[in-house]
């Protein structure tokens, strides 16, 4: 797959209605080499060419800043850290308007030249490769999840949006919005339609498969099923979610361990092979295939640590850009004794490149007397640490931060009249490491090379036990969320780090037994009233074993998903947005509302919309937008 994106220009979209994004759109194309018309879609390589473009279109959930700013930013696991471009989506303020440019547009944008690609090939696809059925069979099952996905993307983010089946081959502005159960009805018919003609294995590393369009099936049925669409909901969506999950649990498996799945060794490498991913935009060290902007997730979860002593920026720890910092609920919604998802996810430690600024052991600080006057540390030494502790903490002061050899940056600290404060601010906080990137042509490059997951096998599992817990079977949903927990929990003799056994003062150093059986949940977990419910993280008046089963599989979803996409989604087709921004995101609290479980819809759309002919007026206009906007 990774020679699919041919340097040329795919105008698949060249006659788009409503101003949607054509060709001249830089974060859609690769280099422009040659301009193709319609005709070129009437050959078999020229189809060839289409579908490959339609895999480039993946990249766009990776390419820039909208990648985490219509998934991320206002929910309950992340606020802003201190780059604040856009932070108006994390704290809702009156500026996320309709004539918002810089993510609404691009993407309502996007998603429609996809929509277009997906048609054009559609509708020529059965006459052009009538003579090579199975290939027929599977670009057309290739199309049709695109067809699905995008729209998908599009009624999670603004509800009722126009639907196009047919071609666009000149200018047209009279595309109303459609209700979302129709939109809902249309992606489940192109999915469904997927899974029927998709191969089960690859074909080439990255295309689609069954188990990728099972997956996405499922989301849709689990999505149709979820409390924002009460009204549209059928009565077999929950069944259906769950067997299609099934179905791909069975197909595929679990990375061993959960590292193994972010552990971006070499690119291409071993951890962009694993069985568990089941989709993903496709990135290497291509320069000339990279486009404008390659996979940039790697910039916008990382605090600022070149200011720290023998610090400098560098390739492995990413350039700053200080975007996204973790709420405290998305920090101790882990059980960060047991589950080491968290120490996986998150940097807590530093190397030294260099010996600047580079503290000295002094006499009352060095631990023995031959130290005195010596650096604390030298290049490849740790260099800082991140201590993410309990509000009842009180071993970090001064003092005895002095005696570590690594800066120390805690969570909660005592200062040196005896008050308790913080080493964190809006800069500096523990970095999701995720999607580090060492790879890239040098440590200022925001071109990265790896792969961008859209789907993996830990998502599955927790859309099975979503989706049979919302039916009352609480012991086969516990069955999955505890194979993922299992998975997640420390195995017998497997090292933890210094900053670990620093930092959990209950656990002795070097005590390596497994913490699988403390991993394990119960339906005690969602029972109101019990201990194991209290010790969760939920918001306050959760309500019945129900409520409180969706609000522990939020919880789970957190742990397992941190930082991968899917957080807002997930919070406003539970109806949770509200509650949980409210209670575990102070920048989001003030100004989130009901009208913001939407997003806008752009305001070049309305402008360009026509009905009968006639653009809108300003009430038609106000009419076709989300309430409140």
């Amino acid at each position: 797959m990774k020679n699919l994106y041919k340097k040329i220009t795919l105008c698949a979209f060249a006659a788009l209605p409503l101003g949607y994004s054509s060709c001249s759109d830089d974060f859609i194309q690769e280099e422009l080499v040659a301009v193709l018309t319609q005709e070129r879609y009437n050959s078999p390589e020229g189809l060839e060419e289409l579908v490959n473009g339609a895999y480039e279109g993946l990249r766009f959930h990776f390419n820039y800043e909208w990648s985490y700013v219509l998934t991320n930013y206002g929910t309950d696991t992340f606020t802003n850290g201190g780059g604040t471009n856009h932070i108006k989506w994390n704290q809702y303020s009156s500026e996320l308007d309709a004539t918002e440019r810089d993510n609404l547009a691009p993407y309502w944008n996007n998603m429609y030249a996809q929509i277009n690609l997906a048609n054009i090939g559609i509708s020529k696809i059965p006459e052009v490769l009538a003579e090579t059925p199975t290939l027929r069979d599977t670009r057309m099952g290739e199309l049709y999840f695109f067809r699905g996905f995008n729209y998908y993307n599009l009624v999670t983010q603004f509800g009722d949006v126009p639907i196009s089946t047919e071609p666009i081959t000149t200018d047209r502005a009279d595309f109303p919005r459609q209700p979302k159960a129709d939109v809902f009805n249309l992606l489940i018919d192109d999915l469904t339609k997927a899974v029927e003609m998709l191969p089960t294995e690859e074909t080439q590393e990255g295309r689609l498969t069954k188990a990728a369009a099972r997956h996405f099936l499922a989301k849709a049925y689990l999505t149709r099923a979820s409390e924002l669409n009460a009204e549209i909901t059928q009565p077999n969506d929950l069944q259906m979610a769950a067997t299609l999950a099934d179905q791909v649990i069975s197909e595929r498996s679990l990375a061993p361990n959960y590292k193994d799945i972010f552990n971006y060794t070499a690119v291409n490498g071993a951890n962009e092979q694993l069985s568990e991913i089941l989709l993903a935009a496709q990135f290497d060290n291509t320069q000339a295939l990279l486009g404008r902007y390659g996979n940039q997730t790697h910039l916008y979860f990382l605090s600022v640590y070149r200011f720290f002593p023998g610090m400098t920026r560098n390739l492995a720890d990413g350039r700053e850009f200080q975007r996204l910092k973790p709420t405290d609920y998305g920090l101790d919604n882990f059980d960060r004794v047991n589950d080491s998802r968290f120490y996986k996810s998150f940097q807590t430690s530093y190397i030294a490149q260099n010996t600047n600024s580079v503290p000295r052991w002094t006499a009352a600080t060095a631990p023995t007397p031959d130290l005195v006057g010596e650096l604390k540390f030298n290049v490849g030494d740790t260099a800082a640490i991140y201590v993410v502790n309990e509000p009842d903490d009180m071993r970090f002061t001064p003092a005895y931060k002095s005696t570590l050899a690594p800066l120390v940056v805690a969570r909660y600290v005592v200062d040196e009249n005896g008050n308790q404060t913080t080493d964190y601010n809006i800069s500096t906080y523990p970095s999701l490491l995720k999607y580090a990137d060492p790879f890239r042509t040098n440590f200022n490059d925001a071109k990265g090379t790896r792969d961008g997951i859209l789907a993996r096998l830990g998502e599955t599992y927790l859309i099975a036990a979503e989706a049979y817990g919302r039916m009352g079977d609480y012991n086969t949903a516990l069955g999955y969320i505890n194979e993922l927990r299992e998975r997640a929990a420390y195995k017998e003799g497997e090292d933890r780090g210094f900053v670990y056994y620093l930092t959990e003062p209950e656990v002795n150093y070097g005590v390596t037994t497994s913490t699988a059986d403390a991993m394990q949940a119960t339906e005690a977990f969602f029972t109101p009233g019990t201990p194991e419910a209290n010790a969760q993280l939920y918001p306050a008046g959760s309500g019945s074993k129900a409520d409180l089963f969706i609000e522990f599989v939020l919880n789970e979803r957190a742990r397992e998903l941190m930082g991968e996409f899917y957080r807002w989604v997930d919070l406003t087709r539970t109806e949770r947005l509200i509650s949980r921004a409210k209670a575990f995101n102070p920048d989001a609290a003030a100004n989130v509302s009901e009208k913001f479980t939407l997003r806008p819809v752009p305001q070049s759309y309305l402008d360009a919309l026509k009905i009968d002919g006639a653009s809108l007026s300003p009430s038609e206009k106000q009419a076709m937008q989300n309430p409140g906007f």
